[in-house]
C-alpha cells in the first residue's frame, strides 16, 4: 500500500503545482508583472508531472492496471487539477477490489 500512498501524494502535488503555475502565468500574461514565479513554478510543476507519470507506471505494474486505466491516469495529468479526482476514484476502486478479494478468499484453517 506504500506505492498507492506515493501515487496519491504525487497526484496532489501535481495539482498544487498546477495552481502555482496558473497563478504565475496570470501574473505574467494578464497582470503584466515580471517576476520569477513562472520559471520557479514551471520547473517545479515539470518535476511533479514527471514524478506523477513515473509513479503511474509503477502503480500499473504493481496493481495490474489495464491500458485504459493507465491512459486515464496519464490523461488526467493534462487538464489542471484533474489528477486529484482521478486519484480519489482510483484509490477507492482499489480499496473495493481488495475488500472483494479478501471476502471471496477461502478461509484459512489454523493448525
Amino acid at each position: 500500500m506504500i506505492l498507492i500512498r506515493i501515487f496519491r501524494i504525487c497526484a496532489i502535488t501535481e495539482a498544487i503545482t498546477w495552481i502555482g503555475l496558473l497563478a504565475s502565468m496570470y501574473e505574467k500574461y494578464i497582470a503584466h508583472a515580471h517576476s520569477q514565479g513562472i520559471h520557479i513554478f514551471g520547473s517545479v510543476h515539470g518535476y511533479a508531472f514527471l514524478a506523477y507519470v513515473l509513479v503511474v507506471f509503477l502503480v500499473r505494474a504493481e496493481y495490474g492496471w489495464t491500458n485504459r486505466m493507465t491512459m486515464l491516469a496519464l490523461a488526467s495529468s493534462v487538464p489542471p487539477l484533474a489528477t486529484v479526482p482521478f486519484e480519489r476514484w482510483a484509490y477507492h476502486r482499489l480499496v473495493r477490489q481488495q475488500a472483494h478479494m479478501e471476502a471471496s478468499a477461502p478461509p484459512q484453517s489454523v493448525v
